[in-house]
């Protein structure tokens, strides 16, 4: 990405308070899903303002993604280092929404990690985070849910950085994978991926991933809009897809989000900034919407913005041994 044009093509606002120290961090917001008449949470994400979880100094949360587990809830999020530059992967507990668990890191590799993607399959509980920046695909299955993870399974990627991995279809013999791969010269074009993971007993690891070419080739373009912003969910009888949109100076602008019907998407809704209300947070300051999840109860987002913040500390010691 060419900074300097980034830089030229900003608003004048925004590139002052660039220039004067302001950075651009994620919260992670929450309120119970809207049940007054005309207040459905979508098409525009109004009404009700979102909560912001708690965060800890020189660390944002970004990436939200819910998993229900015995009776309790769990945010499984990404939790950026501002001083190690990195992500590694935090879990909150959200069984009372109204009363959240503090966040702790429960999976952390010598590489960036994010959009933590965690399911049930054949009786275990797995999860693929996205590992594209180390050029990978990896699986990771539970040992002590949720604080502990094994690698379970890790597949070579090549020249492609595919990143926010969601499960597309969950069979017994195998799980349907739709990724966004990351254009080499300027990451804020992606492009879909298809993938299958099967488990094969007789195959190194135990495991299969095979690219579904036939896709790849109905999708060879790279746009700003392809990339996955959570899961599949279901709402008035669909099942729908949000989808995050940069621009060409900006990332992870607004959501957009797309009814499937079987193999085919058509649009269904956006939701920009100005749709949205974070307490706490300054609207002119929120400057994009960046992944969206619900259930029966709460809906999630986490939101961009610019804040004014004081240096950030150095690492301990053993924590830069450790990267």
């Amino acid at each position: 990405m060419n900074q300097l044009y980034r830089a030229l093509h900003m608003p004048p606002a925004r590139l002052f308070k660039k220039l004067t120290g302001w950075k651009e961090i994620y919260t992670i917001a929450l309120r119970p899903v809207p049940t007054a008449p005309g207040c459905d949470p979508l098409p525009a994400l109004g009404e009700e303002p979102y909560t912001p979880l708690p965060a800890r100094a020189g660390v944002w949360y970004a990436d939200p993604l819910l998993f229900s587990h015995e009776g309790k809830r769990w945010l499984f999020c990404e939790a950026f280092d501002m001083a190690k530059g990195k992500g590694d992967i935090a879990v909150i507990d959200l069984t009372d929404p109204r009363h959240p668990g503090e966040p702790r890191t429960v999976l952390s590799e010598a590489f960036h990690l994010s959009f933590p993607t965690v399911f049930s399959w054949n009786r275990e509980i797995w999860m693929i985070p996205e590992t594209g920046t180390n050029h990978t695909l990896n699986l990771y299955r539970r040992r002590h849910f949720p604080d502990t993870w094994e690698l379970a399974a890790s597949f070579l990627t090549g020249d492609k950085e595919l990143a926010d991995t969601i499960l597309l279809d969950i069979r017994p013999g195998g799980l349907a994978l739709l990724c966004s791969q990351v254009k080499a010269d300027n990451g804020l074009y992606t492009r879909y991926r298809r993938y299958e993971l099967r488990r094969e007993e007789q195959a190194e690891g135990g495991f299969v991933l095979e690219e579904d070419e036939t896709f790849g080739l109905e999708n060879r373009n790279y746009d700003l809009g392809a990339r996955n912003a959570g899961p599949l969910f279901r709402w008035a009888g669909q099942t729908v897809r949000p989808a995050q949109v940069s621009t060409k100076v900006d990332y992870g602008v607004y959501l957009q989000f797309w009814s499937r019907r079987d193999e085919k998407e058509f649009p269904l809704c956006a939701a920009m900034p100005a749709n949205v209300s974070v307490e706490g947070l300054d609207p002119a300051t929120v400057i994009g919407i960046h992944t969206y999840c619900r259930d029966e109860e709460i809906e999630v987002i986490d939101a961009r913005y610019l804040a004014k913040v004081g240096p950030v500390p150095a690492p301990k010691q053993e924590d830069s041994k450790s990267c």
